[in-house]
């Protein structure tokens, strides 16, 4: 019984000591909060040096990194491409005429934004890299099987 209760104890210390939530700064929370604060679905991640927070606001899924003292460094948000500023989805639209787009990834980084659009055609799925002023590239083109 003894040896029993010894197993049991050592595992469930084995247990606690991996079970570690991450927890960000009192700054990064603050920050987090005030600008996201009717976030749901909240997950974080400790980095070395900057946390990752997972969470949906209004509908949107986002992943933001910040650093120690509360700044945001980066984000991702995947959203539906009504949600692209008109201008961007205006010109999308008109550029593919007759093709389906369903998916956007907008990569931020510093003042940058780029937005990654999936756009589906008869015979391919294309991806574009779309800037700030509505200018695309195909970055990815995967024939239909």
């Amino acid at each position: 019984m003894k040896k029993v209760f010894i197993i049991l104890c050592t595992t469930v210390l084995s247990i606690a000591a991996f079970a570690r939530i991450d927890e960000p700064t009192e700054k990064v929370l603050k920050s987090f909060h005030e600008t996201f604060g009717g976030a749901q679905q909240i997950k974080w991640e400790e980095h070395d040096n900057y946390f990752t927070v997972s969470f949906v606001n209004s509908g949107i899924r986002s992943k933001v990194n910040y650093d120690a003292e509360g700044n945001m460094m980066s984000s991702l948000r995947y959203y539906n491409p009504e949600i692209l500023p008109l201008n961007i989805y205006n010109k999308l639209k008109k550029e593919n005429t007759g093709k389906k787009l369903f998916g956007v990834t907008e990569v931020t980084s510093g003042t940058e934004v780029t937005y990654y659009v999936k756009v589906e055609c008869d015979k391919y799925w294309v991806t574009l890299k779309v800037d700030a002023s509505g200018s695309s590239e195909v970055v990815e083109k995967y024939k239909k099987a």
